[in-house]
């Protein structure tokens, strides 16, 4: 039987919950909101027209009708942070004005607004995103990755040291971990040795070289988009028609297993549970891949690869869905890998109208609401 809890005991709970309220929106942070749209999820994309589009994503994985936000166009940049619930903010790279610009994410409905933060400088023209922590790192043109420190206020802060030196053509940015240490790698696309840069990440988000960085892929491969699993890195050669699949050592130095034929022009992946998933932006196919979790290679799925489109950014694997932006078509292509099988579906739907040229996606989804 259920006994009741006395009186004084219930006062002192009602008087801590309406404390901790009160500390939450008191903190700093932007408006604290229960958020209404529980476990809801969003991809948000860059364009070639001086737009950001929110797309709400539907129980089947389908795209809603967007929302359109005044932003920098051509970016090539786009990441989130926050819990949904407090502050949550999105960073988006300014070729344009060679800058990062901030908008927070609605607690309420995962809309965007412009900050009256920043926009943040940086000397050359900024590409590929990464969050790390509350780390934010920029690739750049100059072969440079600036580091900022995000504050609980989503300001920037400039880290010691920053910019960090990559390579030639410095594109793509990837996070791994070997033991204890957190790791960071750039695709250097236009050195003659298709190399990987290798970086271990500080505390205080300074970066080291590893040694023996930078590391050969395939001579002129052009490495592109990454991706990680387990301790095998797995770099796109869009100039190879390939995939290469590298060692990660306990020190974060890299060896190559071996390349992996794609189809034309592979320029970015995804994947999860033991697949991967290669966008080939010459030829408009994906081509699909079981991972051997033992020895890293690659073993192509029956039909791979499957027919897609012409992608105008990196495909973005999420929650079970593959999204990839297409400019020409003003479109975003959804597709549903088969786990089992690695098979790619498209999706209920698809492809979902943008209106305008998607160019760079990523994905933000909001904590499921219990009932108090």
């Amino acid at each position: 039987m259920l006994k009741s809890r006395p009186l004084s005991a219930s006062l002192f709970v009602s008087l801590l919950f309406v404390l901790a309220f009160t500390l939450a929106c008191s903190s700093g942070k932007a408006n604290f909101n229960s958020p209404t749209c529980s476990s809801c999820q969003f991809v948000y994309a860059t364009t070639n027209s001086a737009q950001i589009l929110t797309f709400q994503i539907a129980s089947d994985g389908s795209l809603g009708a967007p929302q359109s936000t005044a932003g920098p166009a051509n970016a090539t940049g786009i990441s989130t942070i926050g819990d949904g619930w407090t502050a949550s903010f999105l960073y988006v790279s300014d070729p344009g004005n060679n800058a990062i610009r901030v908008y927070n994410i609605s607690s309420m409905d995962g809309s965007l607004s412009p900050s009256s933060l920043g926009p943040y400088p940086v000397s050359n023209t900024p590409g590929a995103l990464a969050v790390v922590g509350t780390i934010l790192y920029v690739a750049s043109s100059s072969g440079n990755i600036f580091a900022f420190t995000i504050n609980q206020d989503g300001s920037l802060t400039g880290v010691v040291g920053s910019p960090f030196q990559a390579g030639a053509g410095l594109s793509h940015l990837a996070v791994a971990s070997a033991g204890t240490a957190t790791l960071l790698y750039g695709a250097n696309t236009d050195d003659a040795n298709g190399s990987i840069s290798a970086f271990s990440i500080a505390t205080n988000g300074v970066l080291t070289a590893v040694a023996g960085s930078p590391f050969p892929t395939v001579s002129g491969g052009g490495p592109e988009g990454f991706y990680v699993s387990g301790k095998v890195l797995y770099v796109a050669l869009k100039n190879s028609n390939a995939v290469a699949a590298l060692a990660i050592a306990s020190d974060g130095s890299l060896g190559l297993i071996a390349p992996f034929p794609a189809g034309k022009g592979t320029t970015s992946l995804g994947g999860a549970d033991g697949f991967l998933f290669a966008a080939n932006n010459s030829d408009g196919t994906i081509s699909s891949y079981s991972i051997n979790a033992t020895s890293g290679m690659l073993t192509q799925v029956p039909g791979s690869p499957f027919p897609a489109a012409t992608p105008s950014g990196d495909v973005l694997y999420d929650n079970g869905k593959l999204f990839m932006p297409n400019a020409s078509g003003n479109s975003i292509n959804g597709f549903s890998p088969d786990l089992s099988s690695g098979a790619i579906n498209l999706l209920t739907g698809s492809p979902y109208g943008a209106g305008t040229g998607p160019l760079q996606l990523t994905a933000f989804a909001f904590p499921v609401m219990d009932p108090p």
